[in-house]
């Protein structure tokens, strides 16, 4: 499901179920974890999906499975999430497709989304399917949406590719047949930074955003 591989000097870490990329602790586990394994050279990283779908958010047997594993689940969320906000290099998330919501909250993370022109949605549908988002989200989107994405968390709208660049989860939206030389052009652009100044900038940029994701309450599932 996870894959890592390192292509012309940057981290490319692969999510891929052959499904929808439904998101369960396991996965969300094993993306932190292969973060964890590409700080140490502070090469740019590259996170991506499946053709057609970034990711359909939680794995929602998750949360059918009982108060212990949702809130493991969520748990691993905020993890992965804090992990791309707390990470060394630069953190490239590139969307072939769909992004649900916690495919989209790793769009906010990210410190550049890249996402595709087509017939394709990213937001957050909670209010659409009877579920309340958990509060670490929500200090997300208010960091990184702009007005009108922010009024759209509670009316569950979804936005098409360019709606979302302009609500802020994506940086640049660009052509299917353009995404790789745009992806390589933006990794080298990454690769040219001051790491030990791009790390002391993000890390003074995003210092109050991580306490207060570090510090928010999970659900009580009890």
């Amino acid at each position: 499901m996870i894959n890592h591989t390192h292509e012309n000097g940057a981290h490319v870490i692969t999510m891929d179920d052959g499904k929808v990329n439904a998101l369960n602790k396991d996965k969300l586990d094993a993306l932190t974890a292969q973060l964890g394994e590409c700080a140490g050279d502070q090469a740019p990283v590259v996170i991506r999906g499946r053709k057609g779908i970034f990711s359909a958010g939680f794995d929602l047997k998750g949360f059918g499975a009982g108060p212990e594993t949702a809130t493991a689940q969520l748990q691993a969320g905020k993890d992965a999430i804090l992990a791309i906000l707390t990470h060394p290099a630069p953190v490239v998330t590139v969307c072939e497709g769909h992004a649900y919501p916690m495919g989209a909250f790793l769009m906010l993370a990210a410190d550049r989304a890249i996402g595709i022109e087509g017939e394709f949605v990213t937001g957050m549908n909670e209010s659409a399917i009877g579920m309340a988002l958990p509060i670490y989200p929500m200090i997300l989107g208010a960091a990184r949406l702009n007005a009108k994405g922010r009024k759209a968390v509670a009316t569950a709208q979804l936005f098409n590719p360019q709606e979302a660049r302009e609500a802020g989860y994506f940086d640049d939206v660009v052509a299917p047949d353009a995404l790789e030389k745009h992806v390589a052009s933006v990794v080298e652009a990454m690769k040219a930074l001051n790491m030990g100044a791009f790390n002391a900038n993000k890390s003074a940029m995003n210092r109050q955003l991580i306490a207060d994701i570090d510090a928010s309450p999970l659900p009580d599932f009890g």
